[in-house]
């Protein structure tokens, strides 16, 4: 896992609330349905962007758009804390840019979306981000005892759920 700090603390889940997640999200077999149902069970906020979505299916009562820019700004809607990309690169791009218009600092690339490309346009707009599986990785590793028992569940994780990212 990649860590890349452009100002704040470590890149953790603890103090961002508000997220996006940007992918195939209505496509249980895909990676970005595991990472929105896995920042929702941790009681976040979600906003779901899903690039292959019919427009008509849009529901901004669900928190469900196509396009990032899409997602109202505030009053309207809430501040976004992070967004996790799961989609091609080119996607990406334009969401960090949009990112940028609206000052979110935070940024996870999964695997696949963590195209150089990408990742240099999140360095360029001074975004934090990080590179890696989100559900597989651990973002913050205390001490090496911990980073045992992690790995230990990274492992029973990937055997039972099959999940992709962990084979990238």
């Amino acid at each position: 896992v990649e860590y890349h700090i452009m100002s704040g603390p470590i890149l953790s889940l603890q103090g961002l609330h508000t997220w996006a997640v940007v992918g195939d999200i209505l496509n249980p077999t895909k990676p970005a349905s595991s990472v929105a149902s896995s920042i929702e069970s941790q009681g976040k906020i979600l906003y779901r962007v899903s690039p292959t979505l019919d427009v008509k299916d849009a529901s901004p009562k669900k928190r469900l758009y196509k396009k990032f820019a899409d997602i109202p700004h505030p009053p309207e809607g809430l501040t976004i804390d992070a967004v996790n990309l799961c989609c091609n690169y080119r996607i990406g791009i334009v969401v960090l840019e949009e990112m940028k218009k609206r000052g979110i600092k935070y940024c996870f690339f999964q695997p696949g979306a963590d195209h150089e490309d990408a990742v240099s346009k999140a360095e360029e707009l001074g975004i934090a981000y990080q590179c890696g599986c989100m559900i597989v990785e651990s973002l913050v590793v205390p001490n090496e005892e911990e980073r045992v028992v992690l790995e230990e569940k990274k492992k029973g994780f990937v055997e039972e759920s099959g999940c992709a990212c962990a084979f990238m």
